[in-house]
């Protein structure tokens, strides 16, 4: 397992565990409080420095490129869904014209770690796959 593997699987691991502990602890503390499971998440700060010395090759680098992609659409979608779904469910169901500012915080948040999610799910999936770099 190289480097970008044992990245991936802490983003995973640590971005679940941190999405588990917010929803167990919003149906008690309200939503905002509970976003202080979000800190759990911080633990990737250790990431770039998991063995970082590890020589890379044009296949590990086509990996992490399209990895990135993915994870960065991944969370511009969750980011532009939850705005939109928080704004249609605060006027459709409650008349308002306004979503509170904490809810767009949370929404920033979520879109975050789905950032790391879907980067470290395409990172171990794409390492099982064949890619064009191999070929060469």
């Amino acid at each position: 397992m190289n480097a970008e593997q044992k990245r991936a699987w802490l983003a995973i691991t640590s971005g679940i565990a941190s999405l588990v502990v917010f929803a167990a602890m919003a149906p008690f503390v309200g939503p905002v409080p509970a976003a202080a499971a979000f800190a759990l998440f911080a633990v990737n700060g250790i990431a770039p420095f998991m063995r970082r010395n590890d020589p890379t090759d044009e296949r590990d680098r086509t990996i992490a490129r399209r990895a990135t992609l993915i994870g960065a659409m991944a969370s511009y979608l969750v980011f532009v869904l939850g705005c939109m779904g928080a704004w249609f469910i605060a006027y459709a169901f409650s008349g308002r014209e306004q979503v509170s500012v904490h809810l767009l915080a949370l929404i920033t948040g979520l879109g975050g770690i789905v950032l790391y999610l879907a980067r470290g799910i395409a990172v171990l999936t794409l390492y099982g796959r064949k890619l064009e770099a191999d070929d060469a």
